[in-house]
């Protein structure tokens, strides 16, 4: 508890950054393509954002984007290259960091190189908003101390038993490591909406009644075979299809992730909502 509250100070000492962090109990249930996505959709409201690609075993964020990166964060914790060096950009302006897939440098991580890579982040010289972790699936110790130094978590899941099952033992890992930042629950690959929404009720109140923790029920993704064509094109769905059901649920889960109601926010109402967000989401 001491670590994370540390890294979580670290992250919002004299700057306003909310830290989202996107994780799921196992693999396979689209955890990376909603960060992507949703950074993308996040951006186009007004938000300056960057993604860290945190799952260090699979790492594929810059594939998504279609971005080739010559450095990744190995490069940075070998000492090789200065935090800039490795931030690329992807669609709408959306900024991100590589893990590189599978480098052992990641996977063993320490507190303290945690702690000045969250350091370098938040001092970079263009300034950010949000940061989207896209943390690796499961309970693993780097994950965990991903999840614990954010100041918000995504749960994803499927409607599958067994996706649900592996959802609910995550949350219960983050409850027993004493984390008191906002969950959210996002079921996605639905095909059957009503179904769906069953169950993120149903676990919802599961967690509720035996681990004492609210989750807010952040929305529901259809499955859309299209997005497996967008992930092997390397454009984001939100890209390839802009006006599709996929991008406008997407859209939805950032705006309520934002506080924004469905208008079209001009500029300076664009700063108003980030000044609330940010005094409602300190700590």
């Amino acid at each position: 508890m001491d670590q994370a509250q540390n890294l979580r100070e670290l992250m919002g000492r004299g700057h306003e950054i909310r830290v989202i962090s996107v994780a799921s109990g196992k693999t396979g249930v689209g955890k990376s393509s909603i960060s992507v996505n949703l950074a993308i959709a996040m951006s186009r409201l007004g938000a300056r954002v960057l993604v860290l690609d945190a799952d260090f075993g699979l790492a594929d964020v810059d594939a998504m984007l279609g971005v080739t990166t010559r450095y990744d964060l190995s490069h940075f914790l070998r000492g090789e290259r200065k935090i800039n060096d490795i931030i690329q950009f992807g669609h709408e302006g959306v900024r991100f960091i590589s893990g590189g897939s599978g480098v052992s440098e990641l996977l063993n991580m320490s507190e303290a190189q945690l702690s000045e890579l969250l350091t370098k982040i938040v001092n970079v010289d263009e300034p950010i908003d949000v940061i989207i972790m896209d943390a690796g699936a499961g309970v693993g110790n780097i994950t965990m101390q991903m999840l614990l130094a954010s100041s918000e978590t995504i749960v994803v899941t499927t409607s599958e038993p067994t996706s649900v099952l592996d959802a609910y033992a995550l949350v219960k890992t983050i409850v027993k490591h004493g984390a008191s930042h906002s969950l959210h629950l996002l079921v996605n690959k639905c095909e059957n909406k009503k179904d769906a929404q069953n169950v993120q009720t149903g676990l919802a109140a599961v967690c509720g009644k035996h681990l004492g923790k609210n989750i807010n029920l952040l929305g529901l993704i259809s499955y859309n075979h299209n997005v497996t064509k967008a992930i092997k094109h390397q454009v984001p769905i939100v890209v390839s299809e802009p006006s599709g059901e996929t991008a406008n649920e997407i859209d939805e889960i950032a705006r309520q992730l934002l506080n924004m109601p469905k208008e079209k926010a001009s500029h300076s109402m664009l700063s108003r909502v980030f000044s609330g967000m940010f005094s409602t989401n300190e700590g």
